[in-house]
Formats: structure tokens, C-alpha cells, sequence
């Protein structure tokens, strides 16, 4: 059995070539120790079943570390302290080995992406794949089975195949500058304060369930003894509410909606954008969707014309969701065999 981990800022995934998957919440910024725990955890459940370990990572941006270098070479340490020999995919989707991490580790940076990309280009050679997670959104351009997109972080925000906003914890306030209010829809500024989350907008609409907001709310504090509330409808109709410096008893369910409908409008749109100039950059006609955020990937693609293919129609929710950690252990097991 091969195993794929794919190291976020956020949560850690784990996903086996055989179709296991698991997802942990593990926030970086708030203990990077609790990463050699969750290592930990996933050594003890497969024992002597795991024949090898494939890593990638996003979690080296975490500002608990003063450098992304720092961040790849801990996040290093922590899966080779754990398992025997873990092979680390580069951005030339390459398996390399510890040496190889410190002798470079600017190589190793943000690769998760990659290892979807690399897998969905074998069955879909011409395409754009789609992934949004709970913080971000890759839109990767597949041509003739090439990947084309830029390799970091910096150059992926410029061409506008890194979207730096996802389904659970974007800030509502970086995605809405004014919304409408009200029957007349008047137009209302914002608070820029972390008052809601992206999370809170799709558990209102219906999109999420209170499980799968697996994330902190904004005020999470507020909530101690009565955890059970926090992440209810109508806790998060609440914190949208103070987006505009408001309670729901002001501006009402039929508000904190309207608040919510427009996150969902502003995501839709700047992917669309996108997937447009892609189109027409390499002459695609799909766009094939991974993540948890299919809702704002089928409409976007839909907006420009686009055929909407779903992962998770194939491989099921729970891969479609831990892609990476997936793709990146089938990508190993075919080279180890």
C-alpha cells in the first residue's frame, strides 16, 4: 500500500492507493508542532502495511514560519523523523529524496497542486482542472497532456491560475467590498474585520452541512460550553450579519442571505474570468472540477460556455475532496512498481 500526504497550512490529508482517505485539521500557525502528532497517528493506523510515503505540501507558507524555506525544510524534518525514506514530489513532478529537499527546498513549495494536475492530465488531456479546497482555488490549464500552468505561487497569482480564496475560510470582507441591502438594494460597505468566513456563507445557503464546516468560525470563543451552536445556521447568519456592522434582528434572514448569495456571486465570477482567458489562451472546451466546491466550478463553467466534468463522480466525494494526497500516492505507487 502506498500512502499520499499532502501538508496544508490548515489541515493535513491523507489518502492510500488503495482509496483510503482522512482529512485532519491541523492549523500550522497555531501549532506546528501538532503536525508531527497527526504523522503520528497515520504511522500507528497502517504500521507495517505502508510500503512507501509520497509528500506534498502548501503548508511551508504558514506564517509560523519566517520563510517558505523554513517552512519545506520543518515540514521535511516532521515526515522523514516519522516514516522511512518519504519521497517528496518537486515542481518538475519528480520523487526526490531528503538530500534532494535540503539541497534545494524552494523545489518542493507549494506542489500539491501538481500531483493532481499530473494525474487528471493522463485521462483528460486538454482541459482546464479546477481544485478548490477550503482556502484556495487552482485553475490549471492541461494541453496535449501538458501541464502549462506557472510553477509558484507568485506567478500562478499573476496569471490568475491561483485564486486565493476557497469554500470554508476566506474571508467574506476580501471578496465583497460593497453588497446590496434591503428590498430597494441599497448599497452598503463593509467591515473589514474577520466577521464571517466563506463557511459561514455556504452553510446558510445549504451548499455545506454543519459537519463539513471544518474550520474555527470567527468567533469561536463566544461559543465555549455550548460548542454545538457555533457552527448552526444561525450562528453563521449572525456573524454575516456584522459584515455591515449589523445584527440579524436589523437586517433579517432575507439579508444575511443576500449577504451570502453575493460571496457566492463574487467566487463565481472572478473564477469565470479565469476560465475564460484560459479558453481562449489554449483553445479548451473542459473544465474538469476536484475539492469541495463543484457548486462554484459547474456554474462558472456553464458561464463561459465550458463542459463540466466532476471528480467526484468518478472517484467519489471523499477522494474527489483529498485529491492531491490521492493523485500524489497513485503517482508513486506507478513509478515504485
Amino acid at each position: 500500500m502506498f500512502a499520499g500526504i499532502d501538508v496544508g497550512g490548515a489541515s493535513t490529508k491523507i489518502a492510500t492507493s488503495d482509496g483510503f482517505v482522512d482529512s485532519r485539521y491541523a492549523p500550522l500557525w497555531k501549532n506546528k508542532e501538532c503536525l508531527y502528532d497527526v504523522l503520528a497517528d497515520v504511522k500507528e493506523t497502517f504500521g507495517t502495511e505502508l510500503e512507501a510515503v509520497g509528500v506534498v505540501m502548501t503548508g511551508e507558507l504558514s506564517d509560523c514560519f519566517e520563510t517558505k524555506r523554513e517552512g519545506v525544510l520543518y515540514i521535511k524534518d516532521a515526515l522523514s523523523t516519522t516514516f522511512e525514506a518519504p519521497q517528496f514530489l518537486d515542481r518538475k513532478c519528480a520523487f526526490k529524496d531528503e538530500p534532494a529537499v535540503d539541497k534545494d527546498p524552494l523545489s518542493f513549495a507549494s506542489t500539491n497542486w501538481l500531483a493532481s494536475s499530473k494525474l487528471v492530465a493522463e485521462r483528460y488531456m486538454d482541459a482546464i482542472f479546477v481544485d478548490i479546497g477550503s482556502t484556495t482555488t487552482d485553475v490549471i490549464p492541461l494541453a496535449g497532456g501538458e501541464i502549462k500552468a506557472e510553477r509558484t505561487d507568485l506567478e500562478r497569482l499573476k496569471s490568475g491560475e491561483l485564486i486565493y480564496s476557497g469554500v470554508l475560510r476566506t474571508n467574506v470582507a476580501a471578496l465583497l467590498k460593497r453588497v446590496e441591502i434591503g428590498e430597494h438594494g441599497e448599497k452598503c460597505g463593509v467591515s473589514s474585520e474577520l466577521f464571517a468566513i466563506t463557511a459561514d456563507a455556504y452553510l446558510v445557503l445549504g451548499y455545506l452541512t454543519e459537519d463539513e464546516y471544518r474550520c474555527e468560525s470567527p468567533n469561536r470563543y463566544t461559543f465555549v460550553g455550548r460548542e454545538e451552536a457555533e457552527k448552526s445556521r444561525m450562528s453563521a447568519m449572525r456573524r454575516l450579519s456584522r459584515v455591515v456592522c449589523s445584527d440579524l434582528e436589523e437586517i433579517g434572514e432575507d439579508g444575511a442571505v443576500g449577504i451570502a448569495e453575493q460571496v457566492k456571486r463574487a467566487q463565481v465570477d472572478e473564477l469565470s474570468t479565469s476560465l475564460g482567458r484560459l479558453k481562449e489562451k489554449y483553445g479548451l472546451d473542459m473544465v474538469v472540477s476536484a475539492g469541495i466546491g463543484d457548486f462554484i466550478v459547474q456554474e462558472a463553467a456553464d458561464s463561459v460556455n465550458m463542459q463540466f466534468i466532476s471528480l467526484s463522480s468518478i472517484y467519489g466525494e471523499k477522494l474527489a475532496a483529498t485529491f492531491p494526497a490521492y493523485s500524489v500516492a497513485l503517482l508513486l505507487e506507478k513509478e515504485e512498481l
